[in-house]
């Protein structure tokens, strides 16, 4: 079915990347991918390199690891991660500085943008981009004054550049420089954490009223959803239709879930009826990202981990110049005890690697074969000779192994 006469809406989304044990950390990503159209741009990122021969032995065996947080055996001493549940009071505090004014001098018209990673890329619609190679960025003021007038007469903006655009699923690419550094970029969700009844947030400009922060209820999932704005061309993308009050000025910017995780760009409304908003799918926005041949390759993770993590030790493994391995060291004593690995740097954490030791011999191995936030079983070195010789499984998720069986070599 093809909506017609939608209002277009603007919106932008902000990470925020939720407190976890050093031990573990929460993160999930993907997507499915689509033909863009591309502007050149350079951006520099430098991955810093540490090689260890142990992983990469272990890292071969892998299949897929939890990207929840993933409950360690009570054997190894490792506390349980708790899973962050943000208060709206908390997502609009953390993320609101990320989510941008965006005004298109071609069109005369403005919406919403937000910032997807430290190099200054920033989401918005297509059609808050659309016929425009520059636009205009104001980022919130500091002080109460969140009118239009302070903005375009007491704030200074930033001049951007979009990048690249994918008009079928609505969606384009911004780059600024020269963002303070306070601002920071929000986290990427996935589709596969998305549920009718979870409650979601907004941040935009909605008929030119600054930073607005409304919340509602995801409504259904729709796959396939074609829409459009003038019957000239059909837009077609796996949307969230949701309560979310949202408006024109809303386009564009973040739909978040409770947990402060960007799961869908706010894109459109139905004007017949009421309360009928949808956004586009996350997994379509990390896709047009890394479609993207002229921005240099970015996990997903990175910010995330730097944030978490910020004296982590990094790894190109598969020498591609994306970060697809971070070695942590929870106990500041210059030896590390855990690694987490990305194998194919989709932002989702496929394994969870222990050193409880600390010799450079991985004990453990978390596994989540299904990707279902549970772990479905644990690889074992119990003699440490860097082999895996048991699989223990925890049924009931109590931290105590129900089963061990050997590997069969």
């Amino acid at each position: 079915m093809i909506i017609s006469n939608f209002k277009i809406f603007t919106f932008l989304f902000v990470f925020i990347f939720t407190n976890i044990a050093a031990e573990e950390k929460k993160i999930k990503t993907r997507g499915t991918s689509e033909s863009q159209q591309f502007k050149k741009i350079e951006i520099n990122i430098s991955p810093d390199l540490l090689n260890l021969e142990e992983l990469k032995k272990l890292k071969n065996s892998l299949i897929i690891a939890n990207n929840y947080a993933i409950e360690i055996d009570k054997t190894l001493d490792v506390k349980k991660k708790i899973k962050f549940r943000g208060s709206a009071k908390q997502i609009y505090k953390n993320y609101s500085k990320s989510v941008f004014y965006l005004y298109n001098p071609e069109l005369k018209a403005m919406g919403t943008g937000f910032l997807v990673d430290d190099s200054g890329l920033v989401l918005s619609n297509w059609h808050v981009a659309e016929k425009a190679t520059n636009m205009l960025l104001w980022i919130i003021p500091e002080g109460g004054d969140k009118s239009i007038k302070f903005l375009f007469e007491k704030q200074e903006h930033y001049n951007a550049s979009v990048i690249a655009t994918n008009k079928e699923k609505d969606l384009a690419l911004i780059k600024i420089n020269g963002l303070p550094k306070s601002i920071q970029p929000v986290n990427l969700g996935s589709d596969e954490q998305i549920e009718v009844g979870d409650r979601v947030y907004a941040i935009g400009h909605p008929i030119s009223y600054p930073w607005t922060f409304s919340f509602g209820m995801i409504s259904q999932v729709r796959s396939n959803f074609e829409w459009d704005y003038d019957e000239s061309f059909t837009h077609k993308a796996n949307v969230i239709q949701m309560q979310t009050p949202i408006s024109s000025g809303n386009s564009g910017g973040p739909l978040f879930s409770n947990e402060g995780q960007v799961i869908g760009v706010n894109t459109l409304g139905d004007t017949e009826g009421q309360n009928l908003n949808f956004a586009v799918s996350v997994n379509h926005v990390k896709e047009f990202i890394k479609a993207n041949p002229y921005v240099k390759k970015i996990n997903p993770l990175t910010t995330s981990m730097k944030k978490e993590f910020p004296k982590a030790k990094t790894q190109d493994y598969n020498n591609n110049g994306t970060i697809d391995t971070w070695y942590i060291d929870t106990d500041n004593n210059g030896k590390i005890d855990f690694a987490f690995l990305d194998d194919n740097e989709d932002g989702i954490i496929e394994a969870v690697l222990i050193d409880k030791n600390e010799n450079k011999i991985w004990e453990a191995t978390k596994v989540d074969e299904d990707q279902d936030g549970k772990t479905d079983y644990v690889l074992l070195d119990k003699d440490e000779d860097g082999k895996n010789d048991s699989k223990a499984y925890d049924y009931d998720n109590d931290g105590i192994f129900d089963k061990v069986e050997p590997i069969k070599i």
